[in-house]
C-alpha cells in the first residue's frame, strides 16, 4: 500500500458560514460516505433505522442521541432499510463558537476537550431532549426574514444551546456497544500506528492472523473505505497538523509517510481543495 496513486479518501465538506441547520427527514437511502468539516457538527438523532460510523466506532443510535463532532473527525451514516430517517444537524465554525465564549467558558470544550473519535454520543432524558428542541426551535425562529434582530437573536440562542451542550458533555459517557468488529478497529489503530513504514496488506494480513483477500474485503464492507484510502486519509491528516504547527510543505510531506513529493501535493489538494501551501 504505497502512496504512488490517489485514491478516493474521506470527503471535505467545508462549512461556508458562521453556523447553518436543518431537521431532514428521508424515506429511502439517505446513506453518505465518511466525511469531515473545517469546524463542527451537533448532531440529533430522532427516528430511523442507522448505523452511526465515528472514526473507529459503529453505533446504532437510539430517539435522543447527541453526537458532537469536530474538525478532525470522519463520520458517515449508513441506512439500514426505508424507515424515515429523522435527524437535526446544526454545522458551526470554530472562530464562531469562541467569539461566542465568554472569558470565563469555553464553549468549544464540548468538540475538542476529548480524545479524537471518543466520548461522542450522549443520550438525552426525554427532559433533555424537550430542552434541545426548545432551543432549536428558537434557534430556527431567529432565521426568519421578519426576525427582529435576527442576529442578536441568533447569537444568543446558539449561545444557550451551546452552553446545554456543554453541560451533557460534562456528564460520564453512554457506554454504546461499539459493533465495529475487532479485527477492523485493530486494523485501523495499527495503520495509525505505522503510518511513517511501508505498510502492506500482506503485513496486516499476518498480524491479525487473516487472509488478505478477507481482510480487504472486510475492511471495505465495514468502512466504505479500501485499505490504500484509509491509510492516505490518515497520512493527509498527519501532514495539516504538522503544517498547522508550522512545518514546511517538503517536511510536512515526509514527516506525514509520504514518499512521493509531487503525489502528495496532488493528493493533499484533492483532499481539502487547497495546496499544501495555501493550507499552511
Amino acid at each position: 500500500m504505497t502512496d504512488t496513486f490517489i485514491e478516493a479518501i474521506p470527503q471535505f465538506e467545508p462549512i461556508s458560514e458562521e453556523i447553518s441547520f436543518s431537521r431532514k427527514k428521508s424515506t429511502g437511502n439517505a446513506s453518505y460516505a465518511y466525511h469531515r468539516h473545517d469546524g463542527c457538527e451537533v448532531y440529533l438523532f430522532l427516528s430511523g433505522n442507522i448505523r452511526l460510523y465515528i472514526e473507529q466506532s459503529c453505533f446504532s443510535p437510539v430517539t435522543g442521541s447527541l453526537v458532537l463532532l469536530n474538525s478532525n473527525e470522519m463520520h458517515r451514516i449508513q441506512c439500514i432499510d426505508d424507515t424515515p430517517y429523522e435527524r437535526i444537524v446544526i454545522n458551526l465554525k470554530r472562530s464562531y463558537i469562541n467569539e461566542l465564549s465568554p472569558s470565563d467558558v469555553s464553549l468549544e470544550d464540548c468538540f475538542y476537550a476529548r480524545p479524537c473519535g471518543s466520548g461522542n454520543l450522549r443520550v438525552l432524558s426525554s427532559e433533555a431532549l424537550q430542552e434541545f428542541l426548545s432551543l432549536y426551535r428558537g434557534l430556527e425562529a431567529s432565521a426568519a426574514p421578519d426576525c427582529y434582530g435576527h442576529t442578536v437573536a441568533r447569537n444568543a440562542y446558539a449561545s444557550l444551546l451551546l452552553l446545554f451542550l456543554n453541560k451533557q458533555f460534562q456528564a460520564a459517557p453512554v457506554v454504546c456497544k461499539n459493533t465495529m468488529p475487532a479485527y477492523i478497529i485493530g486494523t485501523m489503530q495499527y495503520i495509525d500506528s505505522h503510518l511513517d513504514e511501508p505498510l502492506r496488506l500482506s503485513v496486516l494480513a499476518k498480524h491479525f492472523h487473516i487472509s488478505e483477500g478477507y481482510l480487504s474485503a472486510q475492511f471495505k464492507h465495514h468502512t466504505g473505505l479500501t485499505l490504500r484510502s484509509y491509510l492516505l486519509d490518515r497520512k493527509i491528516n498527519v501532514a495539516k497538523q504538522l503544517l498547522r504547527e508550522g512545518a514546511d510543505v517538503t517536511d510536512a510531506c515526509y514527516r506525514a509517510g509520504f514518499n512521493d513529493y509531487a503525489n502528495f501535493i496532488r493528493s493533499f489538494k484533492k483532499a481539502t481543495g487547497v495546496s499544501p501551501g495555501k493550507f499552511r
